[in-house]
């Protein structure tokens, strides 16, 4: 069985065309969201689905007390390997759990690994989960990348071929569309293929990511199903001004716990 991408931490991140610069760009978009949406300072915050945090290891260097929340026993060691005092990891489940802390003043849930929760139950339990883990007021903000339609396939189906550096080693990378039931709430079911030349000889990981359909009207009907949260913002492309009509790349849910 072929190994995942998410146990290479210093590879899987170029593997999806994360641009230099873009983490630092997302963490002072959340700070001005905080300021934004919070009358009070925001002190804790709540990084979910968190891989290694690199969003929480600049929060805490910043000051910010962050707790960081993965299933990957591979990836909270290396951000264990990473953090300074003010990050601390519990590996967790994220369609469900509970954390042995004090309320936190916001969570988020960047790198748009949100439609990865595609359940209805899943999707309740974990917007449950982060109320109960937030106080009253609090903010949790939730990173989704854009999702044009795209045509369904009878078929697996090549979707593209591309090549990328990461940690000094050349990836091949091939990504594919996979069929999905007419009354799947899916957007697409996503596998990712990508074989790493380390100098030892090459390692061909396999992933296959199913993406639930995801619009702010969608979150918004969700946040409100969950009886947890309410929206009160979509932001697009990290813009506090730009309409939706001419996002190009990803929005920004703002949920408030009611």
């Amino acid at each position: 069985m072929e190994p995942s991408i998410y146990e290479y931490p210093d590879v899987f991140r170029r593997a999806h065309l994360e641009s230099p610069g873009e983490i630092p760009a997302e963490v002072i978009f959340l700070r001005q969201v905080f300021e934004r949406h919070r009358k009070n300072p925001t002190r804790r915050i709540l990084d979910i689905a968190c891989g290694d945090s690199p969003h929480g290891r600049l929060l805490a260097e910043d000051g910010f007390e962050v707790v960081g929340i993965d299933r990957s026993p591979t990836m909270i060691a290396a951000g264990r390997r990473k953090a300074n005092a003010n990050l601390r990891f519990y590996r967790r489940p994220i369609e469900q759990f509970i954390l042995p802390e004090r309320p936190f003043d916001a969570a988020i849930f960047m790198s748009e690994t949100f439609p990865v929760i595609v359940e209805n139950a899943d999707l309740l339990s974990h917007l449950k989960s982060v109320g109960r883990s937030l106080k009253r007021g609090g903010l949790y903000c939730i990173d989704i990348d854009r999702q044009d339609p795209i045509p369904r396939v009878s078929q697996r189906t090549m979707w593209r071929e591309r090549t990328a550096r990461a940690a000094g080693v050349a990836l091949d990378i091939r990504e594919f569309h996979r069929p999905i039931a007419w009354h799947s709430p899916l957007h697409s079911i996503y596998e990712l293929e990508c074989t790493i030349n380390f100098a030892a000889g090459p390692v061909t990981t396999r992933d296959l990511i199913p993406v639930r359909y995801t619009t702010p009207s969608t979150l918004e009907l969700a946040a409100l199903a969950s009886a947890m949260f309410k929206m009160i913002a979509v932001y697009c492309d990290l813009s506090f001004t730009k309409p939706l009509d001419r996002c190009r790349y990803r929005w920004t849910g703002v949920l408030r716990r009611v």
